[in-house]
């Protein structure tokens, strides 16, 4: 019996110290090491005029995935755009958050999705841009892209489908910090917006840390 009871509190015990067991560790409490840096890469948005990469990643946290417009697949493109609106959500009730951090979403198939095509999408989310933008980017065509995807380690292969050509692609979500370092990548597995939104604050706080 008393075995039995000490093992019934012991089973409890996550309920009454500590946080619960399953959640994520508080923002903070980790570190996120520097995996990479962004490449450099001329991309479009909303006309023909270049830019470069870099004017959409330093200065702010940006969460950055790549996707296209058709794309069907619910472990794809439509997961991580579910996953950038909830976590804009969040940040835009926080106003704390306003202006901290920026999302980025980049074509894999810059011949379809033309900058027209992208400033449609831009346009959705206009309102509350000031407090979290949210950039539609594509480029020139796959010469431009290639070097990008090499450097950020996305493979994207292409084949047939009913409708048209379908992209295969392992979905990747990048957490860059304001000095353009990849500091996480999210998996399908792993783009949970509370985890996301955990490694946001995390860096922010090394932020505040850090400035003099």
């Amino acid at each position: 019996m008393l075995a039995a009871a000490v093992g019934l509190l012991t089973a409890a015990l996550p309920l009454f110290a500590g946080e619960p067991a399953g959640l994520p560790p508080a923002p903070g409490t980790y570190r996120l090491d520097r995996i990479q840096r962004v490449p450099q890469a001329i991309v479009l948005e909303g006309s023909l005029i270049p830019r470069l990469l870099s004017h959409y990643i330093g200065g702010k946290i940006t969460l950055f995935g790549f996707f296209y417009s058709y794309c069907a697949d619910p472990e794809g493109c439509p997961l991580a755009w579910d996953a950038f609106e909830k976590v804009r959500a969040e940040i835009m009730a926080d106003a704390k958050l306003h202006g901290r951090i920026r999302l980025v979403f980049m074509s894999l198939d810059p011949a379809h999705d033309s900058p027209d095509a992208m400033k449609g999408f831009a346009q959705r989310y206009e309102a509350g841009g000031r407090a979290v933008p949210w950039h539609f980017l594509t480029t020139y065509s796959g010469f431009f892209l290639k070097p990008l995807l090499r450097g950020m380690g996305e493979e994207v292969s292409a084949r047939p489908g009913e409708d048209g050509v379908v992209l295969n692609h392992m979905l990747k979500v990048f957490l860059i910090d304001k000095e353009g370092w990849v500091r996480e990548i999210y998996s399908s597995q792993t783009l949970d917006p509370v985890l996301v939104l955990g490694d946001i604050r995390t860096l922010l706080l090394e932020e505040t840390a850090l400035s003099p």
